[in-house]
């Protein structure tokens, strides 16, 4: 089918037509000049397009099938490479989509009907929400303006997820992308998308890592700690309703007490066992009446780049994140260095240890008493936050031979301890370019 015979196409040319009758000679040769990118944008799609219905028509020659229990179950044998095969077909026609999408955009050949944007003209005319139009017009933008990334996904080498993906984690942070290019695709080409979604996380928390002060997304971490809440609200049953959010530090350590103080319960316990909900919300009453928790630890594992304030040269070897949530900022990494129970295991690659250390205290109880006497609490100008709201940071970091004695230690408050390791990140970055 010739695209300008293609029913939508079709009404969208008369359409067309009728208010390039309302418009002056020049305007009318620039829309005419826009629908015909359209058209052949649109060519590419119907031919592929039509390829699909003529192998559909032929699917009940060579695939018969018959009702079951309301599923279709296929009498072949050879069903999952038939799926697959049919799914591959899918990811070429996606990975069209992005590019004709991106020509489309860049031409503005939806202001054709008066569409405020090409999200809206697409969530008018296509049966998408306006959330996945934004998506695939964010991705289909992000696909158009990185040559490599659109010779790639070409190519086959990456598949139209991986492409979702990239363009979502570089929102905010398309400054980096072009350097990193060519490692970022690296990683795309040999992982599946559910390890390239983390592997972007962390890419994306080292590029805040080194961004300009002034981005928001460099503040990030400060501002998860700053928006933390916890409200419980009577309902009208006279029960209490919990709500909250917190960064993933403190909702780790938070989960990881509840679910000491109340393991899982054994199989025959009267009435069953309980649910994790049921569970963690008797943990948290036990806390808050005074019980004192069980000791818990938390993990972070971090590659050597990372953590000697490089940005990594394989994403699929690095790795900065707290075990058991996810990715987390190096300056979090640095932090908790300064003043936590840490275990730690440097190690090159996949599987050369180079240096493991025991599990250890770096401040003991008698140096913290000596600080809290000193400092009296956050020692930030115009910072009243207490002694006991503090953690102790080491003004010649840790990691590097910093001494853990007093004349190198100093009170401060979670939020300004965050802010300076922050500031130290940024600068050994910047001393390293």
């Amino acid at each position: 089918m010739h695209p300008r015979q293609h029913p939508r196409i079709a009404r969208q040319v008369g359409d067309a037509h009728a208010r390039e009758a309302r418009l002056t000679g020049a305007e009318q040769l620039a829309r005419a000049s826009q629908l015909e990118v359209v058209l052949r944008d649109f060519e590419t799609i119907i031919g592929i397009t039509d390829s699909i219905e003529s192998c559909a028509r032929q699917l009940p020659q060579w695939m018969p099938v018959k009702q079951h229990t309301g599923a279709l179950v296929r009498a072949t044998s050879d069903a999952s490479a038939e799926l697959v095969e049919l799914l591959a077909v899918r990811e070429r026609l996606d990975a069209v989509i992005l590019t004709v999408a991106g020509a489309w955009d860049r031409e503005q050949a939806w202001a054709l009907d008066g569409a405020v944007s090409p999200v809206a003209w697409l969530a008018h005319r296509c049966p998408l929400t306006r959330q996945d139009a934004s998506v695939l017009i964010r991705t289909a933008r992000h696909v158009t303006k990185h040559e490599k990334t659109a010779k790639a996904l070409d190519a086959g080498d990456i598949a139209a997820i991986h492409a979702q993906i990239a363009a979502r984690a570089v929102k905010h942070r398309e400054d980096h992308y072009p350097e990193h290019e060519d490692v970022i695709l690296d990683a795309a080409r040999t992982l599946d998308p559910a390890d390239f979604r983390e592997v972007m996380r962390h890419w994306a928390k080292c590029a805040d890592a080194i961004s300009d002060p002034k981005n928001k997304k460099k503040q990030q971490p400060r501002r998860d700690l700053d928006e933390n809440y916890f409200d419980i609200a009577k309902t009208f049953a006279e029960v209490g309703h919990v709500e909250g959010r917190f960064d993933a530090l403190s909702i780790k350590t938070l989960i990881d007490v509840l679910d000491a103080l109340e393991p899982p319960d054994p199989a025959d316990r009267p009435g069953g066992p309980r649910t994790l909900s049921q569970r963690r919300a008797a943990a948290l009453i036990r806390l808050a009446t005074g019980e004192t928790p069980p000791p818990v630890n938390l993990d972070i594992l971090c590659d050597q780049d990372t953590f000697a304030g490089r940005m990594p040269v394989d994403l699929t070897r690095s790795v900065c994140e707290l075990c058991g949530w996810g990715p987390i900022s190096p300056a979090v990494v640095s932090m908790l260095a300064c003043d936590a129970a840490i275990g730690r295991v440097v190690r090159r690659g996949e599987s050369e240890v180079l240096d493991l250390g025991r599990r250890h205290r770096l401040v003991t109880p008698a140096q913290r008493r000596a600080l809290h006497l000193r400092d009296r609490g956050c020692v930030e100008p115009g910072c009243t936050a207490p002694a006991h709201w503090c953690d102790a940071h080491h003004i010649i970091p840790w990691t590097r031979h910093g001494p853990t004695n007093l004349n190198n230690l100093e009170l401060r408050c979670r939020r300004h301890h965050l802010q300076q390791h922050q500031h130290d990140h940024t600068q050994t970055m910047a001393s390293r370019e």
